[in-house]
Formats: C-alpha cells, structure tokens, sequence
C-alpha cells in the first residue's frame, strides 16, 4: 500500500460530496457496537478492563462520528473520482497484484487465480481503487 491512510483519510474527509445523514448515522451505530464488542471481549479475556463501556464510547463520540462520516463517504468518494479519473487497470498490474497477494498468503498465483478468476479480473476494482487512492494523496 503505497498511500498514506491519514491523508487519504483526510482527502476523503475533505472531498465535496453529499452523504446522507441517515447513512453516517448507520455507520455510527456499527462503529459504536464495533468498539462496544472489542471492550466486552478486550474484558472477558483480561486483556482491559471496561467497566463502564458506554461512558467510554461517549468520551469518544467525536472520534466515533468522524470514523462514521468516513466509512459512509469513501464509497462515494472512490465512486465519484473513478467516474472522473477514468483510471485504467492493465493485465500486468492484475498480474502483479495476483503476484503480490500469493506472496503475502505464502500461497502461489495458480491457487489466487482460483479465487479471482483466471484473469484475474476481481481484482480489478481493488487495484483500480488503489491507483485512485495513491492519486488523490499525490495531490
């Protein structure tokens, strides 16, 4: 991953789209019932102790909405900069990619191609939403 995820995060953050409240609002609540989970569990295994989850995660509310606004607005965002961009993915950035994910899996390309298809055409839309990433944080 060649972009930066604080300034992606950021760019996406910044970026003129309009996102329905309703939306940040859904991500709100899974942020929160994500958090409220990791706690339960971090105190089940003692790892921490959370004795009072929901005091914590309201201590953390503008933490919590900002992480919501992001995960509602980075598909539209990705959606509008594809539509714009027009970013092309070639046969050796898919070739690469597959290549990549064999080496990280410590699996080989034959077996990722099984996965993604022989040409590996379902990798398409993450190279290509990486390239637009490593774009817009290049600006």
């Amino acid at each position: 991953m060649s972009y930066s995820e604080e300034r992606w995060r950021a760019y996406v953050l910044a970026y003129d789209v309009e996102v329905a409240q309703e939306d940040v609002e859904e991500e709100l609540y899974r942020v929160r019932a994500d958090m409220k989970h990791r706690m339960i569990y971090a105190q089940m295994t003692g790892a921490e102790s959370h004795p009072f989850p929901e005091m914590e995660l309201e201590g953390q509310k503008d933490a919590l909405v900002e992480a919501a606004l992001f995960e509602a607005k980075e598909p539209l965002v990705l959606k509008d900069l594809t539509r714009k961009l027009d970013v092309t993915v070639t046969p050796e950035e898919l070739l690469a990619e597959g290549e990549a994910i064999a080496a990280r899996q410590n699996s080989t390309l034959d077996e990722v191609k099984r996965f993604f298809g022989k040409d590996l055409t379902f990798l398409e839309r993450d190279v290509r939403e990486r390239k637009i990433r490593d774009w817009a944080c290049s600006q």
